[in-house]
């Protein structure tokens, strides 16, 4: 599951790609002092990250420099490389923490009393929570970003558990049906939310996700 544990081992596991400019940048020794405005390090890691996530929703990874991210985040390029070795750790980073975010979002689900509201509630989460966050949409569904070949696995990963909570969700199911039912949903999230986010967002976030949840269920009603 895409979580803390997940995103402690981007961290341990990060090697950066020489070919790509930004890596080839290790940390400026320097002895000056820093200028930018002292804060916590958690609050400067915070502020960093959410300025980096918009910069690649934007620029895209080979185009988002970390030069650029320092710059807009008010430090100097030694603050953020104290805090992210490369543009690669930040990256995989954000990727494990976007993830994580989204199934925390759709984890009051499981509070609802039938199979059907818990899946409809899922998708209502799921909708919700890249409505609030475009950037986030960006990155995880993105062409540009979600086809980066160094990153594809972890892209992967995180809609993979995504579909495959909001299966849980139906109730017991065996292996196969619940291999089925979880492809089925991937495919289903992933286009609905695409041409949603495509098409400026038109509809209410509530209804898309009461579509979903109807055509989601068809699926599951062929398997009862």
């Amino acid at each position: 599951m895409v979580n803390e544990t997940l995103a402690a081992e981007v961290l341990a596991n990060t090697v950066p790609d020489d070919k790509i400019r930004d890596e080839k940048e290790t940390a400026p020794r320097t002895g000056r002092r820093s200028t930018a405005t002292r804060m916590p390090a958690a609050e400067r890691r915070r502020q960093i990250l959410d300025v980096a996530i918009e910069a690649f929703a934007r620029s895209g990874y080979h185009d988002a420099s970390m030069n650029a991210i320092a710059r807009e985040a008010g430090v100097t390029k030694p603050v953020l490389y104290q805090h992210f070795a490369s543009k690669h750790e930040l990256f995989e980073l954000l990727l494990a923490e976007t993830g994580d975010h989204l199934l925390r979002a759709i984890e009051t689900a499981s509070h609802e009393e039938t199979p059907r509201e818990r899946v409809e509630a899922g998708f209502r989460a799921f909708f919700h929570f890249f409505e609030d966050r475009p950037s986030a949409f960006t990155v995880l569904y993105g062409a540009g970003l979600a086809t980066e070949p160094e990153f594809r696995r972890d892209v992967r990963r995180v809609r993979d558990t995504f579909a495959e909570h909001l299966t849980g969700l139906v109730g017991n199911r065996n292996h196969d049906e619940a291999l089925a039912l979880a492809a089925g949903i991937n495919g289903l999230s992933e286009g609905m939310i695409r041409h949603w986010m495509h098409e400026g967002r038109t509809r209410p976030a509530d209804e898309m996700a009461a579509l979903a949840a109807r055509l989601a269920w068809g699926g599951v009603e062929s398997l009862i």
